[in-house]
């Protein structure tokens, strides 16, 4: 077991090309996010310059990352159309789920009390403004 640590995160970015900042662009970035920059040639400019190249850095180095192509394991949790969902096709075994056919898919909202355009409405005491 190793009594210090084998790598670390500086040495790991260290060995990534460092971005160049333009002054320019961090007066832009400023400007977009409704800040007032520090002075150009200031300590502080140049310390601010400094920590966002570094944070371009670790960006890309993330981004250089492969991930695996099969997704099988993890659901997307990305927004996706209307009219389309997950497709919940097998157990945590493995195994295809055997649910009786009447209770998929839209025919549970038959047994709701109350529904509208084929979604649960559930109501509310709040009043709507």
């Amino acid at each position: 077991m190793p009594l210090e640590p084998t790598w670390s995160v500086k040495n790991l970015l260290a060995s990534y090309p460092a971005p160049t900042l333009e002054p320019a662009t961090l007066k832009h970035l400023h400007k977009l996010s409704a800040l007032t920059p520090p002075e150009e040639g200031t300590p502080e400019f140049e310390s601010l310059r400094q920590d966002l190249a570094e944070m371009i850095r670790m960006v890309e180095a993330v981004k250089t990352i492969e991930l695996p192509k099969d997704e099988s394991g993890i659901p997307d949790g990305r927004i996706w159309p209307e009219a389309r969902g997950m497709q919940f096709e097998e157990g945590a075994s493995g195994k295809a789920l055997d649910l009786p056919e009447e209770a998929k898919g839209r025919s549970l909202l038959d047994s709701a009390t109350n529904t509208t355009d084929g979604y649960y409405l559930v109501e509310t005491e709040r009043k709507r403004r």
